[in-house]
């Protein structure tokens, strides 16, 4: 029985947001906070992402290193604790991030995670010109994978989660987003904390991946 669990990164497994912070430290910083503001209010999600990576076009690699290595210390303590009850479940572990290489690489490492995805930015001369996308949305991760493993869950906690988890074999949403959990058909638990205790009592979460687990 192989399964794979795949686990956003912002707002899940991290008190972070990247092009939040980017916003801070960067001179199109007011720019980079509509379009966010765009996002959030309904724009798809790969849209805004690509008007985002143009509006940053010509910053320096060094910047974005800066505001990918402020994330190391917003890791959920309980992030890494839900990684090894995972893996010791027998899950594959797998970041699935809309971020940047530069800034999923080193905290999924930090976590103890199997792999990642997540997008790639293109630089020339130490400069963005572009980005590599490895997914629109991340429902198609879910199908990519699909023949390598008999059961897929997935945790997330936004609108950008959506397909990943309509798509799994089970899907959990973290955090106030209940309307989405009705919407994909998913568990919601309040906090990641609240994910993690129940797992281990043997709450309602463990019983559906028992049933997976004996299949």
């Amino acid at each position: 029985m192989k399964m794979a669990a795949l686990l956003d990164l912002e707002g899940t497994l991290l008190d972070y947001e990247f092009w939040e912070e980017l916003s801070r430290r960067h001179e199109k910083g007011e720019v980079l906070r509509d379009l966010l503001e765009r996002g959030l209010s309904g724009q798809p999600w790969f849209e805004s992402f690509i008007e985002r990576v143009k509006a940053i076009i010509g910053t320096p690699k060094s910047l974005i290193e800066e505001v990918s290595s402020l994330a190391l210390s917003k890791i959920k303590p309980e992030a890494r604790e839900l990684v090894t009850v995972l893996k010791k479940l027998g899950f594959t572990t797998i970041v699935v991030s809309g971020g940047f290489e530069e800034f999923v690489s080193p905290i999924s490492n930090e976590l103890g995670v199997d792999d990642f995805v997540s997008q790639k930015f293109l630089y020339h001369e130490g400069k963005v010109v572009g980005v590599y996308t490895a997914f629109k949305d991340k429902g198609e991760v879910v199908d990519k994978i699909k023949p390598w493993f008999d059961v897929i869950i997935s945790i997330g906690d936004g609108y950008n989660d959506a397909w990943m988890l309509r798509k799994s074999d089970l899907g959990i949403v973290i955090g106030k987003r209940k309307d989405l959990s009705r919407e994909v058909n998913a568990l919601h638990y309040d906090s990641l904390r609240g994910l993690v205790e129940d797992i281990k009592k043997g709450g309602l979460v463990a019983q559906k991946l028992e049933r997976f687990i004996k299949i």
